[in-house]
């Protein structure tokens, strides 16, 4: 990983597709959607490493409210929730911010990624990233740091 230096990112600006959040209010902040733990405590591992917050909801909760209240740089669900499936978040995401990253967890299944496909289509999102499940540490982090620099509230960034 690699410091970047402050001179470097404050020539990125924040772009407000005019929904509802800019970018640049995002918090280094992971927010998960889930009705276990496995995701979450996965990913709370790195994230005490990196100095991010891990905010989990269960998937019957209000995304819209938590959206909102917690700021996060990317949101992480698991397709087949119980309470809202991988879609609905992806619906819920876009009517809040179009270019908030979204990680996917949707198991083997190819017709669960045409529906993905077609909902990130239809709603113009632009960072979705499907896994059938989590991979590495790498994997992982690399999506941290994309993420933060996308919402400009984290200057790392992996080599």
């Amino acid at each position: 990983m690699t410091y970047m230096d402050k001179a470097l990112s404050s020539h990125v600006t924040a772009h407000d597709n005019s929904t509802t959040i800019a970018h640049g209010s995002r918090e280094p902040r992971v927010l998960i959607v889930e009705d276990g733990a496995r995701l979450s405590d996965a990913f709370r591992v790195i994230c005490d490493c990196l100095g991010v917050a891990v905010e989990r909801i269960p998937s019957s909760d209000d995304l819209t409210v938590a959206l909102r209240n917690f700021r996060p740089m990317v949101v992480v669900a698991e397709m087949d929730a119980v309470g809202q499936d991988g879609c609905n978040v992806l619906m819920t995401i876009a009517a809040h911010d179009r270019d908030l990253p979204v990680l996917l967890i949707t198991g083997p299944d190819p017709a669960l990624l045409g529906a993905v496909d077609a909902v990130e289509e239809v709603w113009k999102l632009s960072s979705v990233e499907k896994w059938p499940d989590l991979p590495g540490v790498g994997a992982m982090v690399d999506l941290l740091f994309r993420s933060g620099r996308k919402g400009g509230c984290m200057r790392l960034m992996s080599v």
